[in-house]
């Protein structure tokens, strides 16, 4: 495509990116993202909002900003001449909206780079030649490829379907400063709330919309996609459907054969690293077997879903485990806030064991249960709490619930355990 060519379409992107009035800010602010010459990163689910938070951030920008959609095809057949094109006609610009030739700096906000072959080098070119580079992506096999590439000129930022605090933000309800000073009817208001959350989801538009029919659109949309990499599309659906309804639990190779009719492990392994690679699900692996010198595709993973809302709209016929959709609520909520997040099982069982971000120390550990008011369910989840307290040396633990709030004392092999309960919209609120 030549540069006349290229121009009008370049031109329309502008138009459409530049309209900011709907957008809701998230929890992280954009000017933190503006700081320091790195190229930036936004990586993320489709649908999750980057393109709007990429908005936001250019709406703090000063300079000449040019956006591009790599989802278009009619870009991502962009050959090197193309690409020259595009720098031609920021030069261009800036040069019609400077008093003098190179007094702005040209910012290339590049949306969904992933589909342009041999991205890298065009962006090591721009960066080299002193651009502002901001990219996005749907996939995670790009966030290792893009540290390695732009090791130390580069910063990534996760970005997740909305978190229940920015939920409250877009349905327009005021965040409580303090939690512990809730009345009754406010405490009641913001369960409700959390409620219709927990069976939404958090995907931008199935919220403002309020369809979670959305949700399947973006599940088949995905899958849609493995099309180009010659994935059979039934049966990487079968096999999506199948893990996403079973969402927080183990699963074994023996059971995929069965569900997803493929007999070759290769093949399902390819299947299920491409899910993960577009976010669709996530694998957390036992700590203590992956302790045991053993690899993580030899230790025993649970799978979540990249958003409680895929439940129910990927199979709603399927009979619903409250207690599995909770655990992997909370798990997302780790996610977001930057957690390395394993399971523990030896004689019990803890949901979440954690280690801080680049640690190697586990530093919590976690129970997810949706009720704790009868006997059993109390004295499964803090005996399976307290044997992972005692493995990793830990003093505090933590059970979240739907509405529950106490403390409770125990005593461990290694002394005394203090476990706080709490409802978990307090905890996303925190």
């Amino acid at each position: 495509m030549q540069k006349l060519e290229l121009f009008p379409l370049i031109l329309s992107y502008q138009t459409s990116f530049n309209k900011i009035s709907d957008l809701v800010p998230r929890n992280i602010s954009p000017n933190c993202f503006l700081e320091g010459s790195e190229i930036k990163l936004i990586s993320g689910p489709s649908h999750a909002g980057k393109t709007s938070f990429l908005r936001q951030v250019a709406s703090n920008l000063e300079g000449i900003k040019l956006y591009i959609n790599f989802e278009d095809s009619q870009i991502q057949k962009l050959g090197p001449e193309g690409l020259q094109a595009i720098e031609e006609i920021a030069a261009d610009i800036r040069k019609k909206r400077s008093e003098k030739d190179e007094t702005d700096q040209i910012f290339y906000l590049l949306d969904e780079i992933h589909n342009l072959p041999e991205w890298e080098n065009w962006v090591d070119r721009l960066d080299r030649q002193g651009a502002g580079i901001f990219l996005t992506t749907s996939r995670s096999k790009l966030i290792n490829k893009f540290s390695s590439k732009f090791a130390g000129r580069c910063r990534i930022l996760k970005l997740f379907p909305f978190s229940f605090k920015e939920y409250l933000r877009i349905r327009g309800a005021r965040i409580p400063a303090q939690l512990s000073f809730l009345t009754p009817s406010r405490s009641d208001e913001l369960l409700c709330m959390f409620l219709q959350y927990f069976e939404s989801g958090g995907f931008p538009d199935v919220v403002k919309e309020r369809d979670i029919r959305l949700c399947r659109e973006y599940f088949e949309e995905d899958l849609q996609k493995g099309a180009a990499n010659g994935y059979d599309i039934q049966k990487l659906k079968e096999l999506a459907i199948f893990l996403i309804s079973n969402m927080a639990s183990e699963y074994s190779l023996d059971t995929l054969k069965k569900v997803s009719g493929i007999e070759d492990e290769e093949l399902i392994s390819s299947y299920l690293e491409y899910l993960e690679d577009i976010f669709l699900l996530y694998w957390v692996p036992n700590h203590n077997l992956l302790q045991e010198n053993r690899s993580e595709k030899d230790t025993p993973s649970k799978i979540y879903a990249g958003d409680t809302g895929l439940f129910k709209a990927v199979y709603p016929g399927y009979p619903d485990s409250l207690g599995l959709r909770f655990e992997n609520l909370v798990f997302l909520e780790l996610l977001r806030r930057e957690k390395q997040i394993f399971y523990f099982r030896n004689k019990r069982e803890c949901d979440f064991v954690i280690k801080e971000k680049d640690s190697q120390r586990i530093s919590a550990a976690i129970q997810a249960s949706v009720c704790f008011g009868s006997p059993a369910v109390r004295e499964r989840e803090v005996l399976g709490l307290t044997e992972a307290l005692d493995e990793y040396g830990l003093e505090k633990g933590l059970i979240l619930t739907m509405d529950d709030e106490e403390t409770v004392k125990v005593e461990g092999r290694s002394g005394k355990k203090i476990i706080m309960v709490k409802p978990v919209w307090k905890w996303m609120m925190e």
